[in-house]
C-alpha cells in the first residue's frame, strides 16, 4: 500500500512537472507572438510615413513604373530605384536608402537572371526529398539558397534541370571561398574570360566541372 501511495505521489510529481513545463512553453509562444505582433505594428507606422515621403516626392513617371510592377515589393523597389536618376534626394527619407534600393534591384535582376526562386517545399517536391533534407543541404553547401528579409530562403532555379540537381554543382560551391550566398549566385550566373565568356552554370551543363571549380576558386582567393 505504502509502495502504491508513493508511486501515486511520483507519478502526480512528475504531471505537475509536465504540465507546468507545457503552459510555459505555451505561455513563451504567446509572449514570441506578442512581442512580434507588436513590433510589426511599428514597423508598419514608420514604413507608412516613409512610403508618403516617396509618393509624393517622386515624379508622376516613376510612380507609374512602381504601379506597372507585378507585386508591391517589386513597385516599392522599383520606386526608390527610380527616385536617384530621376534627380530625387533620397537622403531626406534615409541617407542609406538609394544604396540599399539599388541592392535590391539587383537582387531582384540576379533572381529573374536565375529563371526565378524556388521555396524549401518546391524544392522538396523537385528533388522528391523531404524539406529538411533540403534544410540540410543547404547547410552542407550542396544546394545554393539566398536568404530573404522574412528569415526564408530560396533556391535559384539556375542550378535545377530536369533531372535533378547540375552534376558538379557541389564541387563548384565547395569552392566558393567568400560566404554570401548573393554574391555566389552573381558569380555563377556572370560571363568569365576564363571560360569563354560563359557562365559557371554554363560550364556545368558541358560537363567542365574543373574549370568551373577553377574559376569559382580563383574568384575566392581574389576576394579574400
Amino acid at each position: 500500500m505504502r509502495t502504491e501511495r508513493r508511486a501515486t505521489t511520483r507519478f502526480a510529481r512528475t504531471s505537475s512537472r509536465n504540465n507546468s513545463g507545457i503552459r510555459n512553453r505555451a505561455t513563451g509562444r504567446r509572449g514570441t507572438d506578442g512581442a512580434r505582433r507588436a513590433l510589426g505594428q511599428v514597423f508598419l507606422r514608420r514604413s507608412l510615413k516613409a512610403l508618403e515621403r516617396l509618393s509624393s516626392a517622386a515624379s508622376p513617371e516613376a510612380l507609374h513604373e512602381a504601379l506597372c510592377s507585378p507585386s508591391d515589393i517589386g513597385g516599392l523597389v522599383s520606386l526608390l530605384s527610380d527616385l536617384a536618376p530621376l534627380s530625387i534626394d533620397l537622403s531626406s527619407v534615409d541617407p542609406l536608402a538609394e544604396a540599399m534600393a539599388r541592392g535590391a534591384a539587383a537582387k531582384q535582376q540576379l533572381l529573374r537572371i536565375a529563371r526565378g526562386g524556388l521555396t524549401s517545399s518546391q524544392v522538396s517536391r523537385a528533388l522528391g526529398i523531404t524539406r529538411q533534407a533540403v534544410d540540410k543541404r543547404r547547410r552542407r553547401r550542396t544546394l545554393l539558397a539566398v536568404p530573404t528579409g522574412s528569415g526564408e530562403y530560396l533556391y535559384p532555379a539556375c542550378q535545377f534541370r530536369a533531372e535533378g540537381v547540375i552534376p558538379g554543382l557541389e564541387e563548384v560551391l565547395q569552392a566558393f571561398q567568400i560566404k554570401s550566398a548573393w554574391t555566389q549566385l552573381s558569380v555563377l550566373l556572370s560571363p568569365a574570360p576564363a571560360l569563354g565568356d560563359r557562365s559557371v552554370l554554363e560550364a556545368l551543363r558541358a560537363e567542365e566541372v574543373g574549370r568551373a571549380t577553377s574559376v569559382v576558386r580563383a574568384f575566392g582567393e581574389q576576394g579574400a
